[in-house]
C-alpha cells in the first residue's frame, strides 16, 4: 500500500470516526459528554482537512497519484 492509499484510508476512517462523534452528541442527555463529544468531532474535521492538503500536496508531487474520478475523465 503507498502513502497516498494509506493517507486516503485515513481520511476515509476519520470521516467515520468524526461522524460517530456528532452522533454521540446527539444521543447523549449530559450537555459535558455533549461538549466533549462536539469538541472530539471538531478537532477530527481539522485532522481531516490536514490531510485532505496534504494528500493533494502528493497528488502535485506525483500526478499518477490522482484520484480516480479525475483519471476517468474524458480527454476531448
Amino acid at each position: 500500500m503507498t502513502v497516498y492509499q494509506q493517507v486516503n484510508q485515513t481520511i476515509a476512517d476519520l470521516k467515520s470516526v468524526q461522524a460517530s462523534f456528532e452522533l454521540f452528541s446527539y444521543q447523549t442527555k449530559d450537555p459535558e459528554a455533549q461538549k466533549a463529544f462536539k469538541n472530539a468531532s471538531e478537532r477530527t474535521k481539522g485532522i481531516i482537512s490536514a490531510l485532505e492538503t496534504r494528500l493533494l500536496q502528493i497528488e502535485k508531487e506525483e500526478p499518477s497519484y490522482k484520484t480516480l474520478g479525475e483519471q476517468k475523465q474524458p480527454k476531448n
